[in-house]
């Protein structure tokens, strides 16, 4: 017997909708916003925050980012060590980068995961989990 009274159908929209952000959370992510840049001494300093929305410690991880100059072309590439980074949490970050003014850069690619330590899949995994955003003043992603 099939049952397709309005009040029924109601029911499963309903139920389309709750079941629908629950299966969205399933899905591992590894965020990391470029917050700020800002010229320290004789560097720029560059804070970052991550999330770690994978599904477990990662014991060390580490990126390598591309900065790239007004004129559009890498000026550096650098390896940064973020450390360990609990499940569900968020941390901040800062590394200063000698070399220069953060005026000289005009965008900052997330290159490669380096390391993911911890994760299933390790560095793979995490990179097809990689989500940036951006919070600073040039372009930040992948």
């Amino acid at each position: 017997m099939i049952v397709s009274t309005p009040s029924f159908c109601r029911v499963l929209v309903l139920a389309a909708f709750v079941a629908a952000p629950a299966l969205a959370e399933d899905k591992p992510e590894l965020k990391i916003e470029l917050n700020a840049l800002a010229d320290a001494k004789d560097s720029c300093r560059a804070t970052f925050l991550l999330t770690n929305g994978m599904p477990g410690e990662i014991s060390k991880a580490a990126f390598e980012f591309a900065f790239f100059n007004k004129a559009g072309g890498v000026e550096r590439l650098t390896a940064l060590n973020f450390g360990r980074l609990q499940k569900g949490r968020t941390v901040v970050r800062q590394f200063d980068l000698p070399g220069g003014a953060c005026g000289s850069y005009s965008r900052v690619l997330v290159n490669a995961v380096k390391s993911c330590d911890g994760i299933v899949g390790e560095a793979d995994a995490c990179e097809a989990a990689l989500a940036t955003a951006n919070k600073s003043s040039i372009d930040f992603g992948l």
